[in-house]
């Protein structure tokens, strides 16, 4: 037999010897490995649930498409679906955001994500095409961002007429195609120099040049009022927007002075006088010679009055003549009274604070009444005076300095209010034009 040399042996028995060794060692390891696995699983019994087990409860919510309805609160509306009323608490102690849900309108929508355990995700209040707050959980509480949605504002213009067929502001806007909120905006405008219950007169007209929004080419809505003028009575008011260098917007008449005043002149809107300032009317009622120390302004019950300048409220009460009543006063000299509500409106007490144009109760027929009506005076140093013949405290111009700048913008604006006004309406509106939306359309022969 052939002889192998000494290294050849040592080196098969070193390979020998680390197979055993191998072999041997194999199953220890296999035995460790289980019982870490073990020991890993034990300790993560004692660990909070991991991210992904919180993005599964997560991927477990539903989205509710919800559209506000009349009397809907975010309250009975989380009740309503299930979700936890401290979810409701957490929402409401995002200071500012939470005032924007508090009074929910018909129509906004809101898109509420929450999972098996009603607690809520997320939630988008669309309050409009054009605002929509995002509202998302982190952690114990909620995060929030209003969405930047990109849109387009184009100026558009239209114009109208008051007429025997629409002897109102609101009738005349409707028919040349006006929305309800830029009808109440021009209102709102003039409210300072013009009575729409009491001033308006056949042949009367008006025209406004505003903005319309788009939204990826769509129109949601209406933008703000950019130039606007009414003729009232053969007297002609105009409004144009200007931002003073302060930053501050604000309507001014082509002399720079403000079209806002001391005092608004109708405290309802869209109502007409059933009574005037009369210190020997006949009494509806009582049928004898009474004083009428203010004007009556009918309107549908629920009809929001407001308060017709800045001031205190020194008296909110009830009583058999007067019915509900408020009393306001206006820094030293003047004091409103308005009677007869059906109730008052939110944060109305005595004592509070008001703004002019701010709602501060509804018209109703409580007290003397015998229809639904607004009975609404005006002292001055105590002494009852006619609201409608009053003379009000005018507000300061723009200063001179800046008269340059807000020329640059009233001329072109008064010369487009110019150019769209309907001036050309005989006394039977056979030869007038209609322009509706800038667009002037050949108008038939009224009824």
């Amino acid at each position: 037999m052939q002889t192998f040399p000494r290294v050849n042996l040592y080196l098969a028995f070193f390979l020998a010897f680390s197979t055993w060794a191998i072999y041997q060692t194999a199953p220890n390891q296999n035995h460790d490995s289980k019982k870490s696995s073990s020991l890993t699983r034990s300790s993560n019994e004692l660990l909070p649930p991991s991210t992904a087990e919180v993005g599964l409860k997560e991927e477990l919510s539903v989205t509710k498409k919800i559209t506000v309805k009349s009397g809907d609160s975010l309250a009975n509306i989380f009740e309503r679906h299930e979700i936890n009323p401290g979810e409701l608490q957490k929402l409401m102690k995002l200071d500012s955001h939470s005032e924007e849900m508090k009074t929910l309108l018909p129509g906004e929508q809101l898109h509420i994500n929450s999972n098996s355990e009603g607690e809520l995700v997320n939630l988008r209040y669309v309050k409009s095409p054009v605002k929509i707050l995002n509202i998302g959980k982190r952690g114990n509480t909620f995060d929030w961002h209003w969405e930047l949605i990109e849109q387009e504002r184009l100026a558009s213009f239209a114009s109208g007429l008051i007429s025997n067929k629409n002897p109102s502001l609101y009738k005349a806007g409707k028919a040349y195609g006006l929305s309800d909120k830029l009808i109440m905006e021009i209102a709102e405008l003039f409210q300072w120099d013009i009575s729409f219950a009491l001033d308006l007169r056949n042949g009367d007209s008006f025209s406004v040049i505003y903005e319309k929004i788009y939204v990826e080419g769509v129109e949601v809505g209406v933008g703000k009022i950019l130039a606007a003028s009414f003729s009232n009575m053969k007297k002609r008011f105009s409004a144009v927007a200007y931002e003073n260098s302060e930053g501050t917007e604000d309507y001014y008449d082509v002399n720079g002075r403000p079209l806002r005043k001391a005092f608004i002149r109708d405290p309802v809107h869209f109502s007409h006088v059933s009574s005037s300032f009369n210190l020997r009317r006949m009494h509806p009622i009582h049928k004898k010679i009474m004083p009428h120390r203010g004007i009556d302004y009918a309107a549908l019950k629920g009809t929001p009055v407001r308060a017709a300048s800045d001031g205190n409220i020194t008296n909110r009460s009830q009583n058999s003549a007067s019915g509900k009543f408020i009393v306001i006063k206006h820094g030293r000299t003047y004091v409103t009274k308005y009677l007869h509500l059906s109730g008052f409106a939110r944060g109305i007490y005595k004592g509070a604070k008001v703004k002019q144009g701010q709602v501060i109760g509804y018209v109703g027929a409580t007290g003397w009444a015998t229809a639904p009506h607004l009975h609404y005076e005006f002292l001055v140093n105590g002494v009852h005076r006619n609201p409608r013949k009053v003379r009000l405290p005018e507000s300061d111009p723009i200063p001179e300095v800046e008269m340059e700048s807000f020329r640059k913008i009233l001329s072109p604006r008064i010369k487009q209010l110019k150019t769209i006004s309907l001036r050309n309406y005989s006394s039977e509106y056979k030869t007038a034009k209609k322009f509706v939306s800038g667009k002037q359309v050949p108008k038939k022969e009224d009824a």
